[in-house]
């Protein structure tokens, strides 16, 4: 049943790109304030981008010694521009900023600490009664929760590090997981949905992310990977195993060698779906294409994330391969493999994998005996 996938891959391996960790660096005196121009909003408050924005850096003194870059943007308030670090090259910086305003306009414009629903948490929904949807949210959270259910919530909400910073969202995010644990309880709750839901309430109010993360796991058919000993996660652990074998058989025959077992680096990527790895702000792209694509992106993406540090897996033993992949979960803030994830996430679309074949396979899957049917 594998023939169709036996044979090298033919869709080459990502560009990595990596820069020095900076060791023991020393504060200077100075800010880097990088403003950009040419941007503008119409009367209907569309934001517009220019093709080729003009970009100055500055460097301001500062008494205080702290190494800060900030993005001013014409017409809008003052950005701490998260994505530049501080001793960065002003030719990486120019860069990286020529990329955001010059790629497709994303219409998305969130911050953490706004209370709304965005166009793209709308796209995602679909059609939708803002007051049933409401009504429903608001009936779940009147009614009784089990108190364990309730405990590992809150245990998982201050563990939730991509709002760690912002208190309002994950008492929301609290709120949410409350709610969908009493909708669907046959899961109840399960650790990783936190991260799931965190990345949704990113860009929605309440209600909305409750009813994107239902629709988000009904669409995924989770409730196998979310029940109480995760009858489904076999499935995936079998299939991305597969897809390593037969995409990058070099890495996979390194990974036998050295005893290194899909289960030991992926599960945490499926439960959370790659929400504990990927900065929050960059998840726009993620949601778009597992809405999309559903679980045919998802191993496009781990794929894809294994290509783009496949060079240095391969010169690493069993205790350095599980620290690279591992250390990504929850070091989303100067990692020292700095993952560009717009590149990876748009590049993992170039993976070549079937969704008929996934979504076949998927059905000949037996959680009774955890195997596919011939």
């Amino acid at each position: 049943m594998f023939e169709q996938f036996q044979g090298r891959s033919s869709h080459g391996q990502l560009e990595r790109k990596f820069e020095p960790a900076i060791e023991n660096a020393k504060p200077t005196q100075q800010i880097r304030n990088i403003t950009v121009t040419g941007v503008i909003r119409d009367a209907s408050k569309t934001i517009h981008y220019p093709k080729q924005p003009k970009i100055q850096i500055i460097k301001v003194p500062q008494r205080c010694g702290s190494n800060q870059t900030v993005c001013s943007v014409q017409g809008f308030s003052t950005l701490t521009y998260d994505d530049i670090r501080p001793k960065e090259k002003e030719e990486s910086v120019i860069n990286k900023i020529m990329r955001l305003f010059t790629r497709e306009v994303d219409p998305c414009k969130c911050l953490p600490y706004q209370n709304n629903t965005c166009i793209k948490a709308k796209e995602w929904l679909g059609n939708y009664d803002v007051d049933k949807l409401k009504n429903k949210y608001s009936n779940l959270l009147e009614s009784k929760c089990e108190p364990k259910i309730i405990k590992q919530i809150n245990l998982d909400v201050e563990r939730t590090h991509p709002l760690k910073n912002y208190p309002q969202k994950l008492s929301d995010l609290q709120q949410v997981l409350i709610a969908y644990s009493k909708y669907n309880k046959i899961v109840g709750y399960m650790q990783g949905m936190n991260f799931v839901a965190a990345g949704l309430i990113y860009h929605s109010d309440n209600f909305v992310a409750f009813e994107l993360l239902r629709k988000l796991i009904d669409l995924l058919q989770m409730n196998d990977l979310y029940s109480p000993m995760s009858p489904g996660l076999s499935k995936h652990i079998q299939l991305i195993d597969y897809l390593i074998l037969t995409k990058m058989p070099d890495l996979y025959q390194h990974f036998c060698i050295n005893g290194v077992k899909v289960d030991m680096f992926c599960a945490s990527w499926l439960f959370s779906l790659f929400g504990m790895m990927i900065p929050i702000q960059k998840q726009v792209k993620l949601f778009d294409c597992i809405f999309r694509y559903g679980w045919t992106y998802i191993y496009q993406l781990i794929i894809g994330f294994l290509l783009y540090h496949q060079e240095i897996l391969m010169s690493e033993d069993m205790t350095g391969i599980i620290c690279i992949l591992s250390q990504q979960n929850y070091r989303i803030d100067d990692n020292e493999l700095e993952v560009d994830w717009d590149e990876l996430l748009d590049a993992s679309l170039n993976v070549k994998i079937s969704k008929t074949f996934i979504q076949e396979m998927h059905m000949r899957f037996d959680t009774k005996i955890q195997t596919f049917k011939i």
